[in-house]
């Protein structure tokens, strides 16, 4: 076996693009993340630090690995071998320590386990993730409202939903993060909201575009207008507006713990492609 490190991402992602591509939307984070990696570094931006690597096998790709500082290790690969990971960690933990690590939930759990053997740390399970992709919307049962763009003077409200959604997530956003996000919302026009007789009642956005898809995040309904088929309203409305403007399919990732919403998206037409775990490590 052999481990591989690459510099330049737009030279990374031509290399591992076919590899990653086998199964789109299960690897839509790393594909999205290396897209704007790509884009950042033709529009003459600094590039950030990052890892980019593979393990290979005889010249074949198994595994593909992403890190940028001090984000968490991502791990991209279907039906790995203990053998291929035992190789990743052993060589991956001489060199680098990582807070935490993400990616398809049978990888990343032995691979976490493995490190955390190796370098006395202990792991903490943040997040327990089911990818889905949707191909052709089902509409569901009609309620009042409409889609609508953001704009500036959105601002506000945008902030503090961000902020909301963090803390639902379990990981809330500081000041400045939850500012930048919706900096970054309305700078790149990517969020819509629901709108019901003028009144702004949920909130999604558009992430990580691929080559033939897109992801929805960032899903928010305020307590108080929640369980009357906003948020359903504005992800199916959305999820069918960006496939009219020309990808392929969708994909969002949801929270195992919470059974509702995944039914809701299924619904919907959005249909299971794998399981997204995410562990961070203690000393």
């Amino acid at each position: 076996m052999e481990l591989r490190t690459f510099t330049d991402p737009s030279e990374y992602l031509g290399y591992v693009q076919d590899f990653l591509e086998q199964n789109e939307a299960l690897h839509s984070l790393p594909l999205g993340l290396l897209v704007r990696l790509v884009k950042n570094q033709k529009n003459g931006e600094e590039l950030e630090k990052v890892l980019l690597g593979t393990i290979e096998e005889a010249g074949r790709i198994t595994l593909c690995f992403i890190q940028t500082p001090p984000h968490n290790l991502i791990l991209a690969g279907e039906q790995v071998s203990h053998e291929t990971l035992d190789f990743a960690v052993k060589k991956l933990h001489q060199d680098y320590l990582f807070p935490g690590v993400l990616g398809e939930k049978t990888i990343v759990d032995y691979f976490s386990k493995r490190y955390c053997e190796l370098t006395s740390c202990k792991r903490n399970l943040k997040m327990n993730q089911r990818i889905y992709r949707l191909d052709t919307v089902i509409p569901p049962k009609r309620v009042g409202g409409k889609l609508r763009k953001i704009r500036n003077e959105d601002f506000t409200l945008l902030k503090e939903w961000v902020y909301l959604f963090s803390c639902a997530m379990g990981e809330p956003f500081s000041d400045e993060d939850s500012h930048e996000r919706a900096q970054q919302f309305i700078d790149e026009k990517s969020a819509v909201l629901w709108e019901v007789d003028g009144e702004v009642v949920s909130m999604a956005n558009e992430s990580r575009p691929t080559m033939r898809g897109t992801t929805v995040n960032f899903v928010f309904t305020p307590p108080e207008h929640e369980r009357k088929g906003y948020a359903s309203s504005c992800v199916a409305a959305f999820s069918q507006y960006l496939l009219d403007k020309g990808n392929r399919y969708c994909c969002l990732y949801t929270d195992l713990s919470n059974p509702t919403s995944n039914s809701i998206y299924m619904k919907m037409g959005y249909k299971p492609v794998g399981d997204s775990i995410v562990y961070s490590f203690e000393d």
